[in-house]
């Protein structure tokens, strides 16, 4: 009988450890190249408790350069073919999630893109990555999006982007069109 009991909480204690999800604990957060190539930018920190899942996004300092572009500071990729900006979300939002709703993790990675040969910053260039829970991992796709709209502070400042103002972006035109967030 201690067998079996011993047996018993010793698979419950591996199955924890095997399904420690995608929202629980750090993690590392990728940029993923059109050819899978894989860009660690950040890490976040997933605390659930009980109606939700605090989080905290820490940009890593590589791969990014500090630019002042357009009057303002950030912090860049350089690329060779497209200049990746990261935009600080500029308002207070709740800063947690649900399993079902990744929303307002997607407003810590927000980005501008540019042509390295640009002077500055279009903020029509915004970058959306739209995330979605797949297994232990979270997947983004590239979206596009107007900075403009926060450029003043939205009506709801935990969703400022309506629907209709996330528009589907042709992937071939991103060297990232991905984002990845894994252990």
């Amino acid at each position: 009988m201690k067998k079996i009991l011993f047996l018993l909480l010793l698979l419950l204690f591996v199955s924890s450890i095997i399904h420690a999800g995608a929202l629980e604990g750090k993690k590392k957060i990728y940029l993923m190249s059109s050819g899978g190539e894989l860009t660690h930018f950040a890490n976040v920190e997933f605390t659930p408790n009980d109606d939700n899942i605090e989080y905290k996004v820490s940009l890593v300092d590589k791969p990014f350069e500090d630019q002042f572009l357009s009057m303002r500071p950030f912090k860049c990729i350089m690329g060779t073919k497209q200049v990746m900006c990261h935009v600080p979300y500029p308002y207070e939002k709740n800063g947690f999630i649900t399993e079902s709703n990744l929303t307002s993790l997607s407003y810590d990675l927000l980005f501008l893109h540019k042509s390295p040969s640009e002077y500055g910053i279009n903020m029509w260039n915004g970058i959306l990555y739209q995330l979605k829970e797949v297994g232990n991992e979270i997947r983004g796709v590239v979206s596009e999006i107007d900075m403009n709209v926060i450029a003043s502070p939205p009506d709801d400042l935990n969703e400022p982007f309506l629907e209709d103002e996330i528009f589907e972006a042709d992937l071939v035109n991103y060297v990232y069109p991905r984002v990845l967030i894994k252990e």
